[in-house]
């Protein structure tokens, strides 16, 4: 049981770490700064077409979400974020991918939206029990598919925590450092 909850903690806070980093960006503008030499900061990405997608246990989480993609070494880092989302508040999907190939973590996270009025919370640990996830990509799109921990209700917290299918979409046009 302890795991489960350190696990459910894990998650929630890397959830909530995403929301807080997603919430400190500037809306006015979808053009990033200038890079220095040694920067790595992340870019959004320009989502045209509106590609990028994400469902839960196949429904869609309706939002406006601005794309991010950045790349430092071996590892991928992508993010839907959606700071005004009517359902969620502030909505954030994303995804760490590790030599091309290997999902490392997914976290899906809403600053409301979850059962009897908790903050909405998906996530999956590469190498935890309880969840798997897949990539594919073509070109600069890159689906993530996979089954991950969801929070509990807290009105029955002994039934511990769901699973919860996602599929999401990050449609990158740009992909700051790679």
């Amino acid at each position: 049981m302890n795991t489960t909850i350190f696990r459910l903690g894990a998650v929630v806070l890397a959830a909530s770490a995403t929301l807080l980093l997603s919430a400190c960006g500037d809306d006015t503008s979808t053009t990033a700064a200038p890079a220095g030499p040694n920067s790595s900061a992340a870019a959004p990405a320009d989502d045209t077409g509106g590609r990028s997608a994400a469902l839960v246990d196949g429904k869609a989480l309706d939002g406006n979400f601005e794309t991010t993609c950045a790349e430092q070494g071996n590892t991928l880092a992508l993010a839907l974020t959606d700071t005004a989302n009517t359902q969620y508040g502030q909505l954030s999907v994303s995804a760490s991918i590790v030599d091309d190939k290997t999902v490392q973590a997914v976290a899906i996270a809403g600053s409301q939206g979850g059962a009897n009025g908790m903050p909405y919370a998906v996530g999956y640990g590469n190498g935890q029990p309880g969840g798997s996830a897949q990539l594919t990509r073509d070109g600069d799109t890159f689906t993530v598919t996979g089954e991950g921990i969801s929070a509990p209700d807290m009105s029955n917290p002994l039934a511990g925590p769901a699973t919860a299918a996602f599929e999401i979409t990050f449609a990158c046009s740009t992909i700051v450092g790679g």
